[in-house]
């Protein structure tokens, strides 16, 4: 039999076995535990590696990004002016733009026909997205059409004083008119573009007319749109138009003419020829021989002027045809009207209404 000490020390013993042992199972389970979770870990970062998404970039490196540019050839005037709508100017490329739709993409548009009306939604819906309240005047030609004028109008800062400037959208029967008179309804719709974010005195006008050349009529039938204008236009509104400038035919030819039929008031033409010598733009005065829409309003004794370019004897033969316009033309008579309109002053104004 064991002596009763060594039983004790057996005992001791057998729990210290016992007690090491679970800390030795401890030991194992904590570095099991321990290294699974490394693993884990490693293996969530592989994971990422492999198939997660890629961590956002900061703004720098956003805005490093490149994108495509714009195929269209105002890509840029369109960023800033988008950025800056009150630092825009007159651009060229943009009113060539207005000219091919016109000429390429719609069509002939003789008077009273679909294409005519399609070309005047066209234009109604580029003034509404320069943020102008459009009025549209319906009409019918001697021939039975129908057809009409489209209008645009930007309230000035003084009363009593507006400036009307227009062109003509009807094209002859059979003719893509980009010449005439596409190139002068590019022009406007860019003058009014430029013009709808900026403050001015005089209120302007952007009349779009239709039916400038309808069918084969009598000479007096000619320029139903812009008569149509002055008919619906009351003696008080009259008073207040302080000048017209009609833009036909801006893109082809040898000189850049100031023309009027000679029996109204001359006192815009002179004007705008003084405003031009003075920026160094060569203009010729040539007196109407054929008929453009400022003939009813020097009839109404509204100061009237048509800026064209045509040859050196007035006339202009062309194929109308989007190719012959010259955006530099087009340019030079926007640029001109454009700073013309900027350089009136509160004197100008007076001196054009009385």
């Amino acid at each position: 039999m064991p002596l009763e000490g060594e039983n004790l020390v057996e005992n001791g013993e057998s729990r210290l076995e016992k007690v090491r042992s679970r800390r030795k199972k401890a030991r194992r389970i904590a570095l099991l535990v321990a290294s699974v979770l490394v693993l884990g870990l490693a293996a969530g970062v592989g994971g990422n590696l492999l198939f997660g998404k890629p961590a956002p970039k900061s703004p720098a490196h956003s805005a490093s990004r490149t994108t495509p540019a714009r195929s269209a050839p105002a890509a840029g005037e369109r960023a800033r002016r988008e950025r800056d709508p009150s630092a825009t100017r007159f651009t060229a490329a943009l009113a060539m733009e207005h000219t091919f739709v016109l000429s390429d993409q719609i069509g002939p548009r003789p008077a009273g026909s679909l294409k005519e009306s399609s070309a005047a939604d066209y234009i109604v819906a580029r003034l509404g997205e320069f943020g102008y309240t459009v009025e549209e005047q319906p009409f019918s030609t001697a021939e039975g059409f129908g057809s009409r004028n489209v209008v645009g109008t930007r309230r000035g800062t003084k009363e009593g004083y507006t400036l009307v400037i227009g062109a003509h959208y009807d094209s002859s029967p059979g003719s893509r008119g980009a010449v005439d008179d596409a190139s002068g309804v590019g022009a406007l719709l860019e003058l009014a573009r430029d013009f709808s974010g900026r403050k001015l005195q005089p209120t302007l006008q952007f009349v779009f007319f239709g039916a400038n050349r309808p069918g084969v009529g009598e000479h007096q039938e000619r320029l139903a749109g812009s008569r149509r204008f002055i008919d619906l236009t009351g003696s008080l509104e009259k008073k207040e138009i302080i000048g017209f400038i009609a833009l036909d035919c801006i893109g082809q030819g040898d000189v850049l003419a100031l023309r009027t039929q000679g029996t109204g008031l001359q006192r815009l033409k002179d004007k705008l020829s003084t405003y031009a010598a003075g920026k160094n733009v060569g203009l010729t005065y040539i007196k109407s021989t054929a008929d453009s829409d400022n003939i009813p309003f020097e009839n109404s004794q509204i100061p009237a002027v048509w800026v064209e370019w045509c040859d050196r004897d007035g006339t202009l033969n062309t194929d109308n045809a989007y190719t012959s316009v010259s955006a530099e033309k087009v340019g030079v008579v926007g640029a001109l009207v454009e700073g013309f309109i900027l350089d009136l002053s509160g004197e100008d104004l007076e001196e054009l209404k009385y």
